[in-house]
C-alpha cells in the first residue's frame, strides 16, 4: 500500500477577497499544483479528517469525532454541495476498529457537512464525490474542546485500520486552521444571540431559525468580512492571524515530535492563533495517520499569513509513501 497525506487549510473567503493580492495567486497556484500531485497519485480512497459550522452538528449532542457512513455536503459559503462517495463497508468497519481500538467515535448514516469538507474535497481533491471518501469529523468549534492528545490517538487507530484494508493507494487528507479568529460568526454557545441560538443548539431539527436561512446569513457576513478585510478595517488583534504562530505548528508537523502537542492547551492555542487554530486538531490526526503508516513527515507547501482571505493559510504534504508495517498503540 501506498499512502499520500495532505494537510491544508480553507476558507470561503478564497473564491471572492475583497482585493487580489500577489500572496492570493500564489495560493491558487499551490492550490492547483496539490490538486496535479493527488490526481497524478489517484488514490482509491482518501481518509478525510474535518471539521463543521454548524452545518451538520449541533450543540444539542456534539460529539468530538464522528464517522460518516453516508455524507452529503451543504451548499454553504465557500462549500461545494453534493453527495460524498463514501464507501458503506470500508465506514462501517472504521468504526468498528476504533471502538475496539479505544476511541470512542460517533456514527452518523447521514451526516451533513460544509466548507470544513467540502472546500478542500473540491481543492485538493477535485470535486466532492471524485473519489471515495471515508470522513470523519473532528469536533473543533466550542468548548470543551478535543485535547490534542486525543486527536493523535484518532489518528493513529485510523492508521491501524488503515494498515489492513489491503487498498493500493490511500490519500489522507485533514483540513482546518492555521490562525485565525471568527468568534463573531461562532461565538461560546453562551454567546450566541437569541436569533441563532435555536440553530446552534439544534440546526435543522427546529424552525425558529432554518438551515437555509443561517446558509444565507453566513454568507451574507463572509461578504461583509471580504470588503472589511480589504479595507483593513478589522483590527489585527480581533482577527488573531498570526505567521509566528503558523510556523511554529509548522515546524513541529515538519521536524518535530508530534508527541509535543500533547502538552499544548486550548486556552494557549486560542490566545496565539484565535479560536478558529483549534481546526489543526484535524491536521494533527491526519499527520499521526500518515506517520504510524509509513513514518513520512510533511514538508510546507505553501504558507502565507493572508488577511484578505481572513486566515493564515498553509498546505502542508508528503511524498507517496509504501506502508511500513502495522501501525502501533499510542
Amino acid at each position: 500500500m501506498d499512502l499520500k497525506l495532505v494537510c491544508a487549510s480553507h476558507s470561503p473567503l478564497i473564491y471572492f477577497p475583497g482585493k487580489e493580492t500577489p500572496d492570493i495567486d500564489a495560493m491558487r497556484e499551490a492550490l492547483t499544483a496539490s490538486q496535479a500531485r493527488v490526481a497524478a497519485f489517484n488514490p482509491q480512497l482518501i481518509v478525510m479528517f474535518g471539521c463543521d459550522h454548524y452545518g451538520g452538528h449541533q450543540m444539542a449532542s456534539m460529539p468530538a469525532f464522528c464517522v460518516g457512513v453516508a455524507a452529503t455536503a451543504l451548499a454553504d459559503v465557500g462549500g461545494t454541495p453534493g453527495a460524498l462517495d463514501v464507501p458503506r463497508d470500508i465506514a462501517v468497519n472504521c468504526v468498528k476498529a476504533l471502538r475496539e481500538d479505544a476511541v470512542d467515535v460517533a456514527v452518523s448514516y447521514a451526516m451533513e457537512v460544509d466548507h470544513g469538507f467540502s472546500q478542500a474535497l473540491q481543492e485538493i481533491a477535485g470535486g466532492v464525490a471524485r473519489y471515495p471518501v471515508l470522513p470523519i469529523f473532528v469536533s473543533c468549534l466550542q468548548p470543551p474542546f478535543v485535547p490534542f492528545k486525543r486527536a493523535r490517538a484518532l489518528g493513529a487507530a485510523v492508521a491501524r485500520y488503515i494498515s489492513t484494508l489491503g487498498l493500493e493507494r490511500v490519500l489522507i487528507l485533514g483540513t482546518g486552521g492555521l490562525s485565525h479568529n471568527p468568534e463573531q460568526l461562532f461565538p461560546a454557545i453562551d454567546d450566541v444571540s437569541d436569533e441563532w441560538r435555536p440553530y446552534h443548539l439544534l440546526g435543522s431539527r427546529q424552525s425558529e431559525a432554518p438551515q437555509a436561512k443561517w446558509i444565507a446569513f453566513e454568507i451574507e457576513m463572509h461578504h461583509m468580512a471580504a470588503g472589511m478585510l480589504a479595507r483593513g478595517e478589522i483590527p489585527i488583534d480581533a482577527l488573531k492571524i498570526s505567521a509566528a504562530w503558523d510556523r511554529d505548528f509548522l515546524a513541529i508537523l515538519e521536524h518535530g515530535d508530534l508527541e509535543t502537542f500533547d502538552a499544548w492547551t486550548p486556552e494557549a492555542v486560542v490566545a496565539g492563533g484565535g479560536f478558529g487554530a483549534m481546526e489543526v486538531l484535524a491536521w494533527i490526526a491526519a499527520a499521526q495517520a500518515m506517520r504510524d503508516t509509513t513514518g513520512a513527515r510533511p514538508h510546507t507547501a505553501f504558507h502565507s499569513a493572508i488577511i484578505e482571505v481572513g486566515i493564515g493559510f498553509g498546505i502542508a504534504e508528503t511524498d507517496s509513501a509504501r506502508l511500513l508495517r502495522p501501525a502501533q498503540p499510542l
